[in-house]
């Protein structure tokens, strides 16, 4: 047993404090305390001697100081030798020490930094991480066997290369059947509900940190929200959780194999009940906005499905919903901010609907048809220091739709090129259908274009909340059945994938429309108008280019205005070549950059001013400096076009053409 020894004065409240906590936690993990404490205090560099009888068993001891900075302890043999330490840098010190035989033992208590009092107990039991040593990777503390026990208020060091491999998280990069990083485990106990902070600095690697709230070597009992890679770099990593009284285990681990050393700083603050914060909930009237702001100091008690899990601090309100409506929630912030709501307040599984970003990450929108009933709404935040002022609103409208501005082709809005518009089919019916969905395509809204000359047309959402659904078809009338005359455009996200066709003069009608079932939401429409001339002279006049034949070229100097599915939307200056193709025909086409820096992209169209007719596209080809695409075409006349990745990407290059009849 421990022999106990007094020197200078006790231990303080805080030292005990402390010592309830780690016994609490080694109780719960199996162990027995063995033996009075020794208490006493210690001058910088000095060490206390504590001669030890041990068995054949398992014993876990832990010294805890009070002022000084770092404290060891060792377990010498009867030849003075170390079988056994703690290798951390800390003011508590941890060490497991397994001995075969029984025997007499000194445990050497050393103040490394710093002075002062100190607190030293021998608990006993537990099984073996893997040896007879004390060091963490050496068999000792930091394995779910043998967590080290952490106390709120204590900032520890160590170095994960001395832990083992057997666990990883869900943010820790490692595919399943696959060999992680070691990781450090520490065990902390909470008394009563508390909101739990870690933050750990990494020196010199890629780390990362979960908690686990049931089984330590159950990966399922990850904390909802509690893993974490990188807080603002990857040498930081940070959890801030609202965690049950009880046993929670720590891991410090590494991104993919990464490891290395660390500090740790865990921190925690009382919480009210999850059941007090939904009671008190605050009514969110609909159509009405609520401004409010959150700071640092507020709680993350809510976390959600989207958004990193949503780990900023949070406010909950409660929405009453009379009957099935439309709802749109809509959230402006100073930070980057998460939306989430559920049906019962406590009960995270009950989530219906989350958004992180909207346009911006400033932004966050859901858009859902929900049942009667009572909603809680969560203004939220993606990251731990997520705080500011922000706009929360929910709108309602019926299920089959309202009245608003241009819901019908004869209420249709004028739309004028080049100024975008912000438009919204939340209160829109479905009126009108476009030949690229089904009958039921969703809810619409209708514009008018009038183009006075022969022009090229480009369309394109700038936003949009209805994503690859959202759908723009444009038509010369706009009866309501089937549209006839009609060019669609879905998916038409950003300039690159843009509705763009050349039209005739005349009035046109522009239909955004959802193009699902049951859909709606926000969008910005732009729009261009050009002379169609000069694009047709250039697709006229543009080169053969002869099957087998190499053409050099290069694309400096030149203009955009073609743009493509792929390569970033291929928005830099290109070539365009004619290509006839005869019969049904296999057919390669492949750019290779003879410019340093160039990176080449080619497509290819059936009508050169159509996008929508857009036949391949490829950026790279085994490497940045090579494209290729290879595509079975009808017989017809073609436009291929060398290009360049996103913008401002020219160069020269190398042309091939290969057909193959089949």
């Amino acid at each position: 047993m421990l022999l106990s020894a007094a020197v200078g004065c006790a231990g303080s409240n805080a030292l005990h404090t402390r010592f309830s906590a780690v016994h609490n936690t080694l109780t719960t993990m199996g162990v027995s305390q063995l033996g009075p404490l020794s208490e006493g205090s210690l001058a910088e560099g000095a060490t206390a001697r504590f001669p030890v009888e041990l068995d054949a068993r398992c014993h876990t001891f832990v010294a805890f100081g009070d002022g000084a900075r770092d404290v060891e302890l060792n377990v010498l043999d009867a030849n003075n030798q170390r079988v056994a330490g703690d290798s951390t840098r800390d003011a508590q010190a941890t060490v497991q020490f397994c001995p075969t035989v029984r025997g007499r033992y000194t445990l050497a208590l050393r103040m490394a930094e710093g002075g002062g009092g100190y607190l030293l107990a021998n608990w006993r039991g537990g099984t073996n991480a893997g040896g007879a040593a004390g060091a963490a990777g050496e068999g000792g503390p930091g394995s779910c066997a043998t967590a080290i026990p952490i106390t709120p208020g204590q900032t520890v060091t160590g170095d994960t290369r001395r832990g083992q491999s057997h666990n990883d998280g869900s943010c820790t990069g490692v595919e399943e059947g696959e060999t992680g990083a070691p990781e450090l485990v520490y065990a902390l106990t909470l008394e009563r509900r508390q909101q739990v902070t870690i933050a750990i600095e990494q020196a010199g690697f890629d780390g990362t940190v979960y908690v686990r709230s049931g089984g330590c070597e159950d990966p399922s009992s990850e904390a909802a929200g509690g893993c974490n890679d990188d807080e603002g770099d990857t040498s930081h990593s940070r959890l801030v959780l609202a965690l049950d009284p009880g046993t929670h285990y720590i891991f410090v681990d590494g991104y993919a194999r990464n490891a290395g050393t660390f500090s740790m700083t865990v921190t925690a603050a009382d919480v009210p009940s999850i059941a007090d914060v939904c009671q008190s909930a605050a009514a969110l009237t609909p159509n009405t906005a609520v401004t409010g702001t959150l700071t640092s100091q507020d709680l993350n008690l809510f976390q959600a499905r989207c958004g990193g899990n949503a780990r900023g601090p949070d406010r909950v309100y409660r929405l009453e919903v009379p009957q099935e409506s439309r709802l749109q929630l809509h959230q402006e912030s100073d930070y980057d901010g998460v939306i989430h709501f559920r049906r019962a307040c406590a009960e995270a599984a009950t989530e219906v609907d989350c958004n992180d970003d909207a346009e911006d990450v400033q932004h966050a929108r859901i858009n859902a048809i929900v049942p009667a009933g009572t909603y809680f709404v969560f203004t939220d935040g993606y990251a731990p220091n997520a705080a500011g002022a922000y706009t929360l609103q929910a709108d309602l409208a019926p299920v089959a739709g309202g009245n608003t501005a241009g819901d019908t082709c004869a209420d249709a809005q004028l739309l004028t090129p080049g100024t975008p518009v912000d438009g919204n089919t939340f209160q829109a019916r479905d009126d009108v259908h476009s030949p690229c969905a089904a009958a039921t395509d969703g809810y619409d809204v209708v514009y008018r274009l009038n183009v006075t000359a022969r022009s090229r047309v480009k369309l394109w959402f700038d936003s949009n909340d209805l994503r690859e659904q959202g759908t723009i078809t444009v038509a010369r009338a706009c009866d309501g059945v089937p549209l006839t005359q009609a060019t669609c455009r879905p998916g038409a996200i950003g300039e690159a994938r843009a509705y763009d066709q050349v039209l005739d003069p005349g009035n046109y009608y522009v239909i955004v429309d959802s193009a699902a079932p049951r859909r709606f939401g926000r969008f910005r429409l732009n729009s261009h108008v050009e002379s169609a001339a000069e694009v047709e002279r250039l697709c006229r006049t543009a080169p053969l280019l002869v099957p087998g034949r190499t053409v050099t070229g290069t694309t400096v100097g030149g203009t955009d205005r073609f743009q493509a599915s792929c390569a970033g939307g291929a928005r830099s200056p290109e070539n365009l070549y004619r290509l006839v193709v005869r019969r049904r025909s296999a057919v390669r086409v492949s750019v290779t950059s003879t410019t340093n820096g160039y990176d080449p992209a080619v497509f290819i169209r059936q009508t050169c001013a159509q996008s929508n007719t857009e036949r391949g596209c490829n950026d790279d080809a085994g490497d940045v400096r090579h494209s290729q695409v290879e595509a079975t075409l009808e017989p017809g006349t073609y436009t291929v076009f060398v290009d360049g990745y996103a913008n401002r990407n020219s160069g020269a290059y190398t042309l091939e053409c290969q057909v193959t009849p089949q």
